[in-house]
């Protein structure tokens, strides 16, 4: 039987020098909550822990993979957005707070307990995952350039007792049309310019899915456009649109809405007052 403090002292030993003292304690109970099974309470206050030989293997394991800098939600598969888990790997970006904020901007902004979405861009399926939660009555579609990311939200949406319509399809160049008009259009697309990746960790840079976080340079915007191309004939009347975005291209997505004729632009800051919210009606 080994004390909890004896295990937190194991990840401090094993990451120290790549993590903060507050990073390996988080990481110590992400991983520990996962391989036992239990709540952080329990760890707290249980007399000690025994690992099993397999569970052993599996810590020494994950010890690895976050001294080569692998997401902790990797290395567990899984991550907490709202109150629901999802299934996560390198097949598509790890959820951000940021995100969340975006989630409950759209949910109290519509109480309505029916109509419909379109979560395009979904990745691992978050959005519409919890939007299909908390509102039940929404018919609710969501689409993805990558096969692998639909197949996974997939999963999600199963795991999460939510029926969605997954679309495996390019959004800056529709393979079929799609006919169905929308209450809500969300998107979290790609939004990081190519010329910031030198202020990135390399977590984020060696193993989440390039696909879904870069765009050029010279065209930060070409998702926000098209997908406000198409929100023009896809949304019904009196719909909204919602964007997360890069904190330094607001302006520059306001004005771009404005020139495609949306009216009642809102732009929002996050919990850290960064311009990461954009709203937009017709």
């Amino acid at each position: 039987m080994t004390e909890f403090h004896n295990i937190l002292n194991f990840f401090v030993e094993s990451l120290a020098g790549l993590y903060s003292r507050n990073e390996i304690q988080s990481l110590c109970f992400q991983v520990m909550q996962h391989l036992c099974n239990c709540s952080k309470a329990s760890l707290f206050a249980s007399d000690g822990i025994v690992l099993t030989e397999d569970q052993q293997t599996r810590l020494d394991s994950f010890i690895q993979r976050l001294q080569n800098h692998e997401p902790v939600q990797y290395v567990i598969g899984s991550c907490d957005f709202f109150d629901i888990k999802l299934h996560v790997d390198k097949r598509v970006l790890i959820p951000r707070p940021e995100t969340e904020e975006l989630v409950e901007w759209i949910l109290n902004d519509n109480p309505n307990t029916k109509g419909s979405l379109f979560d395009i861009c979904t990745g691992s399926g978050c959005i519409a995952i919890t939007i299909k939660r908390y509102k039940p009555g929404f018919a609710v579609s969501a689409l993805d350039l990558s096969a692998e990311a639909i197949f996974l939200a997939k999963e999600n949406a199963e795991t999460n007792n939510c029926e969605i319509n997954f679309i495996t399809d390019n959004i800056l160049q529709l393979s079929k049309p799609i006919e169905e008009k929308f209450d809500i259009i969300v998107s979290n697309p790609p939004y990081v310019m190519e010329k910031e990746k030198m202020e990135m960790k390399a977590n984020v840079l060696e193993y989440e899915p390039s696909m879904a976080l870069f765009v050029p340079n010279d065209d930060p915007l070409r998702f926000y456009q098209a997908i406000g191309e198409f929100g023009l004939t896809h949304l019904n009347s009196g719909g909204k649109l919602y964007f997360e975005i890069n904190e330094t291209q607001g302006e520059n997505t306001v004005n771009m809405l404005k020139n495609l004729g949306y009216k009642f632009i809102t732009l929002k800051k996050d919990f850290f007052g960064k311009d990461r919210m954009v709203r937009a009606g017709i």
